[in-house]
């Protein structure tokens, strides 16, 4: 298998990531306001709603854990990014603090032959 077909098989995992995450967001109770959301700074997976909260969710999908679990792989320089990209994405929308406050999760997704396990970790990291 060449590098090509590697990483159209490592997008597709990461969609269905994605999907899964957000379905399981929606189960229990969030509301998605926005997937992939896009500036120089990098990417958010999904910016979501609950209760209190505007939540930026990264998401972390793997098919094996060799190198440790799925959320293992949001290092300090990943979160770095990540809080550059969430306070760009408050910046265009300043209102929403007026109701929410902001938080960082992460979404982890192990496919196993036995099932996909999905782990939602609230306040993962903090915006300072």
């Amino acid at each position: 298998m060449d590098n090509i077909e590697k990483d159209k098989i490592k997008k597709k995992r990461g969609k269905r990531g994605e999907d899964l995450a957000c379905e399981f967001l929606k189960k229990n109770g969030y509301r998605i306001a926005e997937r992939n959301f896009r500036c120089k700074m990098g990417e958010i997976d999904i910016v979501a709603y609950d209760k209190e909260h505007l939540c930026f969710v990264e998401v972390k999908a793997r098919t094996r854990t060799d190198y440790g679990m799925p959320r293992d792989a949001v290092d300090r320089r990943k979160q770095q990014k990540l809080l550059r990209c969430a306070q760009f994405y408050l910046k265009l929308h300043p209102r929403v603090l007026e109701q929410f406050s902001p938080r960082m999760d992460i979404i982890e997704i192990l496919y196993r032959e036995e099932g996909t396990y999905v782990r939602h970790t609230p306040s993962a990291f903090s915006l300072t």
